[in-house]
């Protein structure tokens, strides 16, 4: 295990996340792969959160649902600087499968970002307002 220096010197321990996924192009067709890793910067992260990553870390264009499975969070060194992943989506709505009003789908967004795939199958973050 790998310790890196933080704020003030603290040592911090790296944490990665290993997991098999498959995601689903709202245009067809899918991508999987299988203990695929990713650093994170704690020793958590949801699944939406994990998959809105790595949508945005491997810039995927057209991405539905995504399907994560085998999760293990481990200790390991970080191979580049890990994400802050308290300001991805925490949630995952698809317009395909339900309606939601504007109003609705700002509520959702109140406390974190949520992920939207629209009926058209664009996918957009939708982030808490401010006034």
């Amino acid at each position: 295990m790998k310790l890196s220096s933080g704020l003030n010197g603290v040592m911090m321990t790296q944490y990665r996340v290993k997991f098999d996924f498959v995601v689903y192009f709202t245009n067809g067709g899918s991508l999987s792969a299988q203990d695929f890793r990713l650093d994170i910067a704690q020793s958590d992260i949801s699944d939406d959160a994990l998959a809105a990553y790595l949508i945005q870390d491997m810039r995927l264009l057209m991405a539905g649902r995504v399907d994560i499975s085998n999760k293990h969070i481990l200790q390991e060194p970080h191979k580049r600087s890990a994400i802050d992943s308290d300001s991805l989506p925490q949630a995952t709505v698809e317009l395909t499968q339900q309606q939601l009003s504007a109003a609705e789908l700002v509520t959702l967004a109140r406390h974190s970002p949520v992920r939207i795939v629209a009926a058209d199958g664009e996918s957009y973050t939708l982030a808490r307002l401010v006034h």
